[in-house]
């Protein structure tokens, strides 16, 4: 029996797409934790930074007060183009009470979109063969 390229590039896409589903619903699990058991907040746009010196998606800093009184500010790593918020613009975040700079603003899972939209086309254009492919493997592995 030849060697199953084919077949092991299917097997290859479809392991690709579960794990950036994975990645994507990690991301997700994550997020979701801290706005269930974080301390939420309103902050204020103060600022928008690129998050690469070339870079265009800006992203926003937030100037927030904690439940102790303490004022912070958060340089978000994540940024859009055009950007989603603008200077002034009141935000609603939780952040975690030991940590102020793990911060998650109320709504934004753009990065579980990107990793699981990405995930669920490499799975789609691979889930109706991978059974085959398994088993076409598999023979040639093992002999039959």
């Amino acid at each position: 029996m030849d060697f199953p390229a084919g077949e092991l590039f299917i097997l290859l896409f479809f392991s690709v797409g579960l794990t950036l589903v994975g990645i994507g619903y990690s991301i997700f699990r994550k997020r979701r934790n801290l706005t269930q058991n974080g301390m939420a907040a309103k902050g204020i746009v103060i600022g928008l930074h690129r998050i690469e010196r070339r870079d265009y998606p800006l992203a926003p800093s937030i100037r927030y007060q904690t439940a102790e009184g303490q004022e912070v500010v958060f340089h978000s790593s994540e940024g859009r183009n055009p950007p989603k918020y603008r200077v002034g613009d009141e935000v609603t975040l939780y952040y975690d009470p030991s940590d102020f700079q793990h911060v998650q603003l109320a709504g934004d899972y753009l990065m579980v979109y990107v990793f699981s939209g990405m995930g669920a086309v490499f799975l789609l254009l691979s889930v109706w063969e991978v059974a085959d492919s398994v088993g076409t493997i598999w023979q040639w592995v093992w002999g039959s």
